[in-house]
């Protein structure tokens, strides 16, 4: 079964009726010489009213607050790397609700990864061009390798976040040469506990109290 970043099970889809988002049109104004905002549709192109508006705002940004949700918008789509500022909204319009920011905090540190991913990938690209130096070349798989990484970090920021901060253990005990198989799940608060607890049992002055107690 697939699965959201938080391990909950994902809403069932069928391939031909995805979930909407956001698509901003916009025009070329001869005049101004610039691309101006028209309009905004729904990916699926169906009619968009005030609740599937919110909807699909909260689905993509983590809130149903127009202004918050369109500066949070504005502000991912500055780190794409799209020359065209429609082109980039546009990116993480589509993109961040595949993330499924669960809130405003979540959409930001998910705008952070697709910024520092697409950035990692235009490095690549500018790197595997054929009249690009070797010395060129390096230095771009390197930059690559870092942006990915921090990618990876700020990833794993958001799952952090998403569960409180616990980390969980699964220790699995094979026996009978692996036809029981007993899998046992450890929170960080329970490693903690049972380490505090074999602290008590192996310190000795513990039990010269209990037994001084005793007496």
């Amino acid at each position: 079964m697939a699965t959201t970043l938080d391990n909950k099970p994902m809403p069932t889809q069928t391939a031909s009726n995805p979930e909407p988002y956001f698509e901003w049109k916009y025009e070329f104004n001869e005049e101004t010489g610039k691309r101006e905002f028209k309009t905004i549709e729904l990916s699926d192109g169906k009619q968009i009213d005030s609740d599937q508006f919110q909807k699909t705002l909260k689905r993509t940004v983590g809130t149903s607050d127009p202004k918050l949700g369109e500066r949070i918008l504005n502000k991912v789509s500055y780190g794409l790397t799209g020359e065209r500022s429609d082109q980039r909204i546009n990116d993480a319009s589509a993109l961040l609700p595949a993330l499924r920011p669960q809130n405003e905090t979540e959409a930001m540190l998910l705008g952070q990864f697709l910024a520092l991913h697409d950035s990692g990938m235009k490095c690549l690209r500018l790197a595997n061009l054929p009249e690009q130096g070797f010395y060129h070349e390096e230095k771009l798989f390197l930059l690559a390798n870092k942006l990915f990484n921090t990618a990876n970090q700020t990833m794993q920021t958001v799952l952090k976040y998403r569960s409180g901060g616990q980390q969980t253990v699964q220790v699995i005990h094979v026996h009978n040469e692996g036809q029981a198989i007993v899998a046992q799940n450890f929170s960080h608060e329970t490693q903690r506990a049972g380490a505090s607890e074999k602290i008590r049992e192996s310190n000795p002055m513990d039990h010269c109290g209990a037994m001084h107690s005793k007496k």
